[in-house]
């Protein structure tokens, strides 16, 4: 927890820096953003994350302010020995997370032109996380009728919350004064909460 704050803070103060070169025609400007994302890691067996995002820029860097909701679904496979038949049996097990996202970052912008951006997003995450685990199961299976005669699967409930790290890749194209396309790829370090690896795109709007 400590090694993400102070990396929070070295992010915070580094920008916070930079504003002192920032030219004095430079206007800021906002954007919002709508974007879909997928997860490619294994944390929780992939999922689909849905943000929204209010950037701020000045020049060559600016802030994001990021909110969103990931949701993931898997299914494993809980694996018996059955002795009397000699033969493995399975059951299968859904298993569901949710979370609550949202991320402040700072960025630099080495390209800026009408039509492109891209900018390099490093800073901080936090997220609320909800999930369904398997606790207990309960079950009699029928050799006569080779089938489970009663099933019963006890689940739990877990809320924990993450604070970590993230860093990215933005670039956007804009096809009109005011209307983009956005493709993004984000990584994500939670403390007791796994690695994240989203990459997804959206539209943004510059207001």
């Amino acid at each position: 927890m400590k090694t993400h704050i102070t990396k929070s803070l070295i992010v915070l103060i580094f920008f916070c820096s930079q504003s002192f070169v920032l030219r004095g025609n430079d206007s800021t400007r906002y954007c919002i953003s709508l974007n879909y994302f997928i997860d490619l890691s294994d944390t929780y067996g992939g999922g689909n994350l849905f943000s929204g995002e209010f950037t701020v820029s000045r020049s060559w860097y600016g802030a994001k302010m990021t909110f969103g909701h990931f949701q993931s679904q898997s299914t494993f496979l809980f694996q018996f020995p059955y002795e009397e038949v000699g033969q493995v049996l399975e059951i299968s097990i859904p298993e569901m997370s949710i979370m609550k996202t949202s991320a402040i970052s700072g960025f630099i912008r080495p390209i800026k032109k009408k039509w492109i951006t891209a900018d390099f997003v490093l800073g901080a995450a936090y997220n609320k996380a909800q999930s369904i685990y398997l606790k207990e199961i309960e079950y009699e299976y029928s050799l006569s009728e080779n089938r489970f005669t009663y099933l019963n699967k006890d689940y739990q409930l877990v809320k924990e919350n993450h604070f970590g790290y993230q860093v990215g890749v933005d670039i956007s194209f804009y096809f009109s004064k005011r209307i983009g396309f956005k493709i993004d790829a984000r990584v994500q370090d939670l403390s007791n909460g796994g690695t994240f690896f989203f990459v997804g795109s959206g539209l943004c709007f510059r207001i």
